[in-house]
């Protein structure tokens, strides 16, 4: 046998045993013991995907809510109001290699409906499309999250018309201080721009409450 064809098989024979190798590993699962992960996955998201990666388990989930017509009686508007809602989340959690939570992500499409029939139609709508993360300062400890939302955090308005309270913008949330908003906030169509302000010092519950009782009813809260 020459020496030319002697190589040629030696070189068949390795590249034979690395496709082997390549095929196994391709083959072997890469299962997450789910019940392993702290924290453990909500099970309103439930069926999950989980994938075993390089830097740990990451984990997908979504969540669809179809809410019928009921009493809402979190407004105290002038009239009693029904409400409905529809909400589209989608979620992925990251864990580290000790199963450890480090840092979630969720998209967001909610609809709340509100009418002054109890079956509708409806005469308001409350809107959320928004992107937020919760990266976790200690990896694990839900209480250790901050909470960022970047989106239309919210939009009140009346079936026919321009809304009445909408916030677009990204609102940071830390555990241990209070909430700021970087974005746009138009209140009656009067919009006005901050820069790392306090959440609160333009949204308050009853500014939000006012929004949608006239946004659903014609007239404000009820005081």
């Amino acid at each position: 046998m020459t020496r030319t064809r002697t190589g040629a098989l030696i070189l068949a024979a390795l590249l034979l045993t690395v496709l082997t190798l390549a095929s196994g590993a391709q083959a072997a699962p890469k299962t997450v013991d789910e019940s392993r992960l702290q924290p453990r996955l909500s099970p309103t998201f439930a069926p999950w995907d989980c994938k075993l990666k390089a830097t740990g388990p990451v984990c997908k989930g979504e969540r669809h809510l179809r809410i019928p017509w009921g009493p809402n009686d979190e407004f105290p508007c002038s009239v009693p109001l029904w409400g409905s809602r529809r909400e589209d989340r989608y979620q992925i959690r990251y864990y580290n290699q000790d199963y450890l939570n480090v840092d979630r992500r969720f998209r967001t499409n909610d609809t709340d409906f509100l009418s002054t029939s109890p079956t509708g139609p409806a005469t308001a709508t409350i809107d959320t499309h928004a992107r937020f993360t919760e990266p976790f300062a200690v990896p694990g400890d839900d209480a250790s999250i901050t909470v960022i939302t970047t989106g239309t955090i919210l939009d009140v308005r009346p079936a026919t018309g321009p809304s009445l309270l909408r916030i677009v913008g990204t609102l940071v949330e830390p555990p241990d201080a209070p909430a700021t908003f970087t974005g746009h906030a138009t209140v009656d169509g009067v919009t006005t721009r901050y820069v790392d302000a306090p959440f609160d010092r333009f949204f308050t519950f009853e500014v939000f409450a006012d929004a949608v009782c006239r946004a659903a009813t014609g007239s404000g809260v009820v005081l």
